[in-house]
């Protein structure tokens, strides 16, 4: 049982890591600490947010990537952080207006 959990979350960062500027992305999860981020195209109605910024790096508080996102993107409204698996990153999203 445990192995399919760790699939799906390897899977879910894998997406989050082809995540570009301008992507618009679907939450699969409620779960902050897994959100189960997928890019999906922006015309599909499970679109729900928009990646302002991608900056490469660790940001390891809420509070370190709020000013980083702060600075990059104005409009944010919420931040993802990966670190530990690859490269550390951190994207700044704001909710996808259809």
């Amino acid at each position: 049982m445990a192995g399919v959990a760790i699939g799906g979350y390897i899977a879910s960062r894998d997406d989050t890591k082809t995540a570009a500027v301008g992507d618009c992305m679907h939450r699969g999860s409620s779960s902050d600490n897994n959100p189960d981020l997928e890019v999906v195209k922006c015309d599909d109605a499970k679109a729900q947010f928009k990646v302002l910024a991608k900056i490469e790096g660790s940001y390891l508080t809420e509070t370190l990537a709020s000013s980083k996102c702060e600075a990059e993107a104005k409009d944010f409204q919420y931040t993802y952080t990966e670190s530990g698996d690859g490269k550390d990153f951190l994207l700044c999203l704001q909710d996808y207006k259809k």
